[in-house]
């Protein structure tokens, strides 16, 4: 039947019947089509707000298997407060929910560490503090920043006495290894991330943070600060990230968790 013959059909139908069995008919002939629309519409009205609302990215950090996750929105504020940053306008972003454990890799740890690589990607994450395990092994990924290219003097001097070491011949040559599938040398262990002078090539890429008071306050590391680190090497690590485009308040939020 073509479409103007079946208007007129339903015309037909429709007449002499009460606007309420005009509604009822209109009903039953048209709900699919008008739940449809309904759905559409409503999908485009959220994906516009969405697009109106939606506020840039000012700064971005994970706070790693700290457990700080009941205080992060007070975090996030109190640092963007301090750098002064307008939440109105921008995101002040600081996970200090997120976990991941490289001994069980669970189905949550995998999903979190493909959410980090993705960050890093698609530079979107500026800072990252971890537990000196986790921080060892993104640091032989070299996800952070040479800290001889990323402190100013002053800053340096500052922090040289806390610095997180990486041996980049060691991990050269587990690179080449790994190219290979084999090799017949002894693999060499990793020296201790504070000691340099155990180092053939050592290259500073993360902060410890022994006494952090700012990540004691949001219960961030809680046991530890609770308890008071014994030294550097058990505390957690502060890294620049090497995607970051944001590093400028990556610095202020080093300054923040250290003052």
């Amino acid at each position: 039947m073509a479409m103007r013959d079946e208007v007129k059909e339903q015309q037909q139908k429709l007449k002499g019947k009460s606007f309420q069995e005009k509604l009822g008919y209109f009903w039953d002939y048209y709900k699919v089509h008008t739940i449809v629309v309904l759905f559409a519409a409503f999908a485009i009205g959220i994906f516009i707000k969405d697009m109106v609302t939606s506020k840039d990215d000012a700064f971005s950090a994970v706070v790693l298997n700290s457990y700080g996750y009941e205080q992060q929105a007070d975090f996030q504020e109190d640092f963007a407060a301090y750098a002064g940053i307008d939440t109105k306008t921008y995101n002040c972003q600081i996970d200090a929910s997120s976990t991941l454990s490289l001994d069980a890799m669970t189905q949550l740890d995998l999903a979190f560490s493909q959410r980090l690589a993705g960050m890093v990607q698609t530079n979107a994450l500026d800072a990252f503090i971890s537990d000196t395990e986790i921080f060892g092994h993104y640091a032989e990924e070299m996800m952070f920043q040479d800290l001889r290219e990323e402190l100013d003097a002053e800053e340096y001097e500052k922090y040289e006495p806390y610095f997180y070491y990486v041996d980049a011949a060691l991990i050269e040559q587990k690179a080449q290894e790994q190219e290979e599938f084999y090799s017949d040398s002894p693999q060499e262990d990793a020296a201790d991330p504070a000691d340099p002078s155990a180092m053939e090539e050592p290259v500073p890429v993360g902060i410890y943070l022994p006494d952090s008071a700012k990540l004691a306050q949001w219960n961030c590391y809680a046991d530890g600060y609770a308890n008071g680190y014994a030294d550097t090497g058990e505390s957690p690590v502060f890294g620049f990230v090497f995607s970051g485009q944001h590093l400028d308040i990556a610095h202020l939020f080093l300054a923040y968790l250290t003052g």
